[in-house]
C-alpha cells in the first residue's frame, strides 16, 4: 500500500513528537477528529512500517556501523588520526587499536555469528595513562 502525502506527513510529524493526536492535526486532519485519525493512522501496518523504516534510517545514520568502527581502529593503529591539537595517537594507544582489531579477527575466526540485529561492534575505550605491554 502507497501513503498518501498526508499519511507521509503524518508519520515525520510523528516521528518529531512522538504524539498522535498532535501529528494528525499538524499534517492537516481536522482538530476534532485529530485524536482519533493518530490512533487509527498507527494501527495501519503501511505507515507503522514507513515508520519503522524512516526511524531505522535515523539510527543507521546516528551510529556508527561495524566497517566504521573497525576503520577508526585501524585509523588509530596506523598513526593516521589525530586530536584537536594536531597530536598524533600515542604508540600505547596505537597497540591497544592493534590489540582490539586482532580480538575482534580471532573471534571471527573463531567461529563467532553476529546476532544480526546491530551491526555495532562494541570495543573497550582507548586511551588512558596505561603503559603499553608489548
Amino acid at each position: 500500500m502507497t501513503l498518501t502525502p498526508k499519511q507521509k506527513k503524518f508519520c515525520d510529524y510523528y516521528i518529531e513528537t512522538g504524539n498522535a493526536s498532535e501529528a494528525a492535526r499538524r499534517a492537516g486532519y481536522s482538530e476534532k477528529t485529530a485524536r482519533t485519525i493518530g490512533q487509527q493512522n498507527l494501527a495501519k501496518r503501511a505507515i507503522k512500517d514507513y515508520i519503522s523504516e524512516r526511524m531505522n534510517n535515523q539510527d543507521r545514520e546516528r551510529v556508527a556501523s561495524a566497517d566504521e568502527v573497525i576503520a577508526f581502529y585501524t585509523a588509530v593503529m596506523r598513526g593516521e588520526v589525530r586530536d584537536q591539537f594536531g597530536i598524533e595517537a600515542s604508540l600505547s594507544d596505537r597497540l591497544k587499536a592493534g590489540e582490539n582489531l586482532m580480538r575482534r579477527y580471532d573471534k571471527i575466526g573463531a567461529g563467532e555469528k553476529s546476532d544480526g540485529n546491530s551491526g555495532v561492534i562494541m570495543m573497550p575505550e582507548i586511551g588512558g595513562d596505561e603503559a603499553a605491554n608489548p
